[in-house]
């Protein structure tokens, strides 16, 4: 997704923008007991937290292709 795909599912599910590096542009939607998911161009995630984000660690994902 580029940066205007990524504003536009952001501001409709309530999520934040993220560039990770390489022109590679996430959704991040942070839940309020710390969970976040994290959406991409191939892939849905569910991450307990920051930390497993980081880590790369999802609880759950959904792929997209």
């Amino acid at each position: 997704m580029n940066e205007e795909q990524v504003k536009a599912i952001a501001d409709a599910l309530g999520g934040n923008t993220w560039n990770s590096g390489g022109n590679i542009w996430l959704v991040r939607i942070q839940k309020e007991k710390g969970d976040m998911v994290v959406i991409s161009d191939d892939v849905v995630c569910e991450y307990e937290n920051e930390d497993a984000f980081s880590d790369a660690n999802p609880k759950t994902s959904i792929l997209l292709h």
